[in-house]
């Protein structure tokens, strides 16, 4: 019975062991990760502070501050009356930008407001009183494609290419699986459209669906990524949307990395367009936090590591 007793002891004190040398592995092995993450976040403030310093840069900044952020129901009279829209100025600013609008091209009308005062005198009582409001009046805008000159600085990165990352795609939408969510290639905002609508994906909470474009298998990756960088967010519904897309890309480009897939020349010059009224630094400092535990959570997830272990040391 003594005999059983120690060997019973034995086995307890190695299963012990064990236990405690299994957590350690899984502590060193977050602390990796994580360091790893950390090194990505510096990576990718370099590089799109490199973008920023640029003279490319700076010229799209210098021409993006010409262009107008149009009210909803601008932005629906535009849709309405020119549906392939994307850059729209006035007469006078596409020629300060070096551009003509071409003969014969037909306005897009839109409403623009004009303050106003006027005096209103009460001769009963002697006074005068001003009196503030703002009118409306309409104006023609033109569409870029309804003009011609000099083309205009862009810094918007170029579609992915090559087909590196099936396994991880395999894994990501698995994931996606695992939360509920319905990844598809059928485009609901476009009505099933193939044609480049200028998004590559997006993710829609109240559905439970991620759209992803199809693409190069590298550039879907990276979107199915992104999205689910959203889904995973915690602080995405409380933050502007510069803060939300710097994330979401910032946690595509960590989890590519961490599986060898290089996706710095969409994700730096994405986050610095998002980031273009801040300093690219700054914006990543302001979510850093976010970007760390989302990654982190994605990765864990991804490596088949339960819910205790999804958050970072």
């Amino acid at each position: 019975m003594n005999k059983s007793l120690n060997q019973n002891r034995t086995n307890s004190k190695f299963s012990c062991n064990r236990g405690r040398s299994n957590e350690n592995k899984n502590k060193d092995w977050q602390q990796e990760r994580q360091a790893r993450i950390e090194g990505l976040v510096q990576q990718l403030e370099q590089g799109v502070a490199s973008i920023q310093s640029s003279d490319d840069f700076k010229r799209w900044l210098k021409v993006a501050s010409r262009f107008h952020t149009y009210s909803l129901n601008n932005q629906l009279l535009i849709l309405f009356q020119f549906p392939t829209a994307t850059r729209v100025a006035g007469y006078r600013t596409w020629q300060s930008l070096g551009r003509q609008v071409v003969k014969g091209a037909k306005g897009i009308s839109i409403l623009a407001p004009r303050p106003y005062e006027r005096v209103v005198e009460d001769k009963a009582n002697g006074t005068q009183e001003i009196v503030k409001g703002i009118s409306f009046r309409t104006v023609s805008v033109f569409d870029i494609s309804q003009t011609e000159g000099e083309a205009l600085p862009n810094i918007t990165p170029g579609q992915l290419q090559g087909g590196e990352g099936e396994e991880l795609y395999k894994r990501l939408d698995g994931l996606a699986e695992a939360e509920g969510l319905k990844v598809t290639h059928y485009d609901l905002q476009g009505e099933g459209a193939e044609e480049d609508t200028g998004y590559n994906g997006y993710y829609l909470p109240g559905s439970k669906i991620i759209y992803v474009k199809r693409a190069a298998q590298v550039q879907m990756v990276k979107t199915l990524a992104h999205e689910l960088g959203h889904h995973f967010d915690a602080g995405r519904e409380a933050s502007s949307r510069d803060e939300r897309e710097t994330v979401a890309e910032a946690v595509a480009f960590i989890v590519a990395s961490y599986y060898g897939i290089d996706t710095t020349a969409y994700t730096f010059p994405y986050v610095a367009g998002w980031a273009a009224k801040r300093e690219g630094a700054e914006v990543i400092k302001a979510v850093m936090s976010r970007i760390q535990e989302t990654a982190h959570r994605m990765l864990a997830l991804l490596e088949g590591e339960g819910a205790a272990d999804n958050e970072p040391d």
